[in-house]
């Protein structure tokens, strides 16, 4: 067949009826036709994307491997396609085709197919809901297994994800690495003081008896946090101590007070107090680090652990945790994008019992929330507000933002896969986040008008 023929063939697709004769004709220059006999497989399931392919003759049956079973999954012929939701997720193959008769197939090379996209734009769109289209039957195919499909999904929702704990472990390296450079030069400083045994004795415990107040002392509502900074940084600048008010918040994180203070003074001695401050801001310092970078790795693990029990691959266990710790862990790992124009608002109900979910799924949620209602605010900033209470027998988590808000004619399509209200989004966000409070018996609504959007999940207590 010509180029001439292949154009003609082309043509008679739906989707391609909208282009030009000369991207058609780029297609038809920049393809090759494949020909499969009646019985051989077309593509098999595991196997990486190798292209936008196009029946042009014949049909193919797809199957989905699950256990030791094939499920069917669908039929197609000439006129359609396949590929192209698998490029766009950047996944292999979900099920296995094979050629029900003889088939003749064009097929444009991925890096050819992302070209296209280039030269015919207008293909974006109507590939991306053909793609969204295509989803719903194989995520209903095999009773057995329905949402196997899903770990793609939810690999383009969430990889995006996995750059923010990381990148907040590999800022959190960096300071950490300098930081100790800080610590052994105030140490050396230290021994040259001529310690005592008793006042070796005491340093030896300060930085243990820090760990431990860090690790048990209840997490601080804004006014208060900023109170007892404001009450330390006093403290520590009336004592000569370098950068006070960098100094107060890492000590207040760390659930250090004057009180505390008092008592190291007493310790010590005054004339050895200054080195010594200096020298355990910069060891809480390194705790403070090191808890960063073990929770955006830990973040990252968790990830990958989410993703395999969303697509039932492998189940995760379940686990006890506080609401508002996994809200107050999404902060930290999110701090980088809260920007001066940015004001967080806590309104919980700390009367809320512990929850039952699966290790890390929950904070997953939390995340995607978050980072929404930041891109709804923009670089204008503006108000998120993070609320928990009670409500008929279930615990509710709000995330609300003070920004535009999502049109009405657009909200019955927020949970619809690959529909965002941002560009080159890939509109999963929620869609994972509605599967996975579903999946913990709960429900996830979204409430918007002009001027702020608030997302409500309502869990089982």
């Amino acid at each position: 067949m010509g180029s001439e023929d292949v154009i003609t063939a082309l043509r008679r697709v739906p989707l391609f009826s909208r282009l030009t004769d000369e991207q058609l004709q780029w297609m038809a220059q920049h393809g090759r036709q494949l020909r499969f006999a009646a019985g051989s497989r077309v593509a098999i399931q595991g196997d990486r994307a190798d292209g936008l392919s196009v029946i042009l003759d014949g049909r193919t049956e797809w199957t989905r491997r699950v256990g030791e079973q094939d499920a069917p999954v669908a039929t197609l012929g000439a006129g359609e396609l396949f590929g192209e939701l698998i490029l766009f997720l950047n996944a292999p193959y979900p099920s296995t085709g094979v050629a029900a008769t003889d088939v003749r197939l064009f097929r444009l090379e991925p890096a050819t197919f992302w070209e296209l996209l280039r030269v015919a734009p207008v293909l974006s769109r109507g590939l991306m809901e053909l793609a969204s289209q295509r989803q719903q039957p194989h995520e209903t195919s095999s009773k057995q297994q329905p949402e196997l499909l899903s770990a793609g999904q939810l690999t383009a929702g969430l990889a995006g994800e996995l750059e923010n704990p990381a990148a907040s472990s590999r800022r959190s390296a960096a300071r950490l690495r300098d930081t100790l450079r800080v610590v052994s030069a105030r140490a050396m400083a230290l021994g040259e003081h001529g310690l005592s045994p008793a006042q070796r004795m005491a340093l030896l415990a300060l930085p243990r008896e820090a760990a431990e107040r860090g690790r048990t002392s209840p997490l601080l509502e804004p006014v208060a946090r900023a109170e007892r900074e404001e009450a330390l940084g006093t403290w520590l600048e009336s004592r000569g101590v370098a950068e006070a008010w960098e100094a107060a918040p890492v000590l207040v994180a760390s659930g250090l007070d004057v009180a505390w203070l008092e008592s190291v003074s007493t310790r010590v001695g005054e004339a050895l107090l200054g080195d010594v401050l200096g020298w355990l801001v910069a060891a809480v310092t390194c705790d403070v680090l090191l808890a960063e970078v073990e929770r955006g790795t830990a973040r990252v693990s968790t990830l990958a652990e989410a993703m395999k029990a969303y697509s039932f691959l492998d189940a995760l266990p379940m686990q006890e945790g506080d609401l508002h710790e996994g809200l107050e862990r999404t902060l930290s790992v999110l701090s980088h994008r809260l920007s001066d124009r940015i004001t967080v608002e806590r309104q919980y109900d700390r009367s809320l019992p512990p929850f039952t979910a699966e290790d890390g799924a929950l904070e997953e949620v939390w995340t995607q929330l978050v980072l929404n209602a930041l891109q709804a605010l923009g670089e204008r900033g503006g108000r998120l507000r993070l609320r928990t209470w009670a409500e008929n027998g279930r615990a509710v988590v709000e995330v609300a933002d003070d920004g535009p808000g999502i049109p009405k004619d657009l909200m019955p399509r927020v949970f619809e896969p690959f529909f965002s209200t941002r560009p080159h989004a890939a509109g999963l966000g929620l869609d994972v986040c509605r599967r996975i409070v579903e999946r913990h018996g709960g429900e996830l609504r979204v409430l918007s008008e002009p001027g702020g959007t608030r997302v409500q999940v309502r869990l089982p207590v």
